[in-house]
């Protein structure tokens, strides 16, 4: 008697390719570590320790309206929001070509799962940060987390769209990932991540807030510690900017994707 395979529609297809893709993002990223997905938390706290201990003294007096801890923290937490989709999208197709022979993963369920999981990690290290900070007994504001979310998302729908026109940019350039790495570095001191944006001159303010990180991470901070000063930072920019990478990677990768499972 045959075996009757079950017929499931096409969004329960996704949903079940999705899941077995992240699932295996998981275990190949944090499987080979003994301490597992503790690495994840552990990684930027260990960052954050050492720019802490050089640069703790400095950043606690400007910007003394938040522990310099926790300011180093959110900063580094959204600079990796952004930079790690963008960061997983090269050559991910490459690293999984042999999933490509099954009919119903496509290239765009490859991106969406390593996009998803960096998401799921980031949202994950930064929440156990601040159940860890008020545990210490740092009073964190939880009346903005809506708007501490929509600097999640932004920020991370930003690196979707990056990730997916590195990921074209790569099948045709192999020194597209030594590029991208020459202009991701400056991002830790163009981005605020180091130091306040209101503490800096005024016209180096106006010239990083077309940097558009530099919005997601001053407003996010404010929603923990309402006192803190922004400056002119606003959301509409940053989504704006997200609106148009997005559209631009995803019109990218779909015009572009026979080229990308080619060997």
């Amino acid at each position: 008697m045959p075996v009757q395979i079950p017929k499931h529609s096409p969004w329960v297809n996704q949903r079940l390719v999705l899941k077995a893709m992240l699932h295996r993002e998981a275990i190949t990223r944090f499987g080979k570590y003994k301490m597992g997905v503790l690495w994840m938390v552990l990684e930027p706290l260990v960052s954050v320790i050492v720019l802490g201990l050089v640069l703790g003294p400095i950043v606690g007096r400007t910007a003394p309206d938040m522990p310099y801890a926790f300011f180093l923290l959110n900063g580094m937490v959204l600079l990796n929001t952004l930079v790690g989709p963008t960061t997983s999208a090269i050559g991910a197709i490459n690293s999984n070509r042999g999933l490509l022979v099954f009919p119903k993963v496509q290239p765009m369920d490859i991106l969406l799962a390593r996009f998803i999981f960096e998401l799921l990690t980031s949202l994950l290290s930064f929440t156990i940060f601040c159940l860890a900070g008020m545990w210490v007994g740092i009073t964190l504001s939880l009346g903005s987390l809506h708007i501490l979310l929509a600097t999640f998302l932004i920020t991370w729908l930003t690196g979707c769209g990056i990730g997916f026109i590195m990921c074209v940019a790569s099948s045709y350039f192999k020194s597209a990932d030594k590029i991208y790495a020459f202009f991701r570095r400056p991002l830790i001191f163009l981005s605020c991540v180091l130091y306040p944006l209101y503490g800096l001159p005024e016209v180096a303010q106006k010239i990083l807030l077309f940097n558009p990180l530099v919005h997601t991470i001053e407003i996010s901070r404010k929603c923990l510690f309402p006192l803190y000063h922004t400056g002119d930072t606003d959301l509409a920019y940053p989504a704006k900017f997200m609106i148009v990478v997005l559209t631009v990677g995803i019109c990218l990768f779909h015009n572009h994707r026979h080229k990308l499972t080619q060997p």
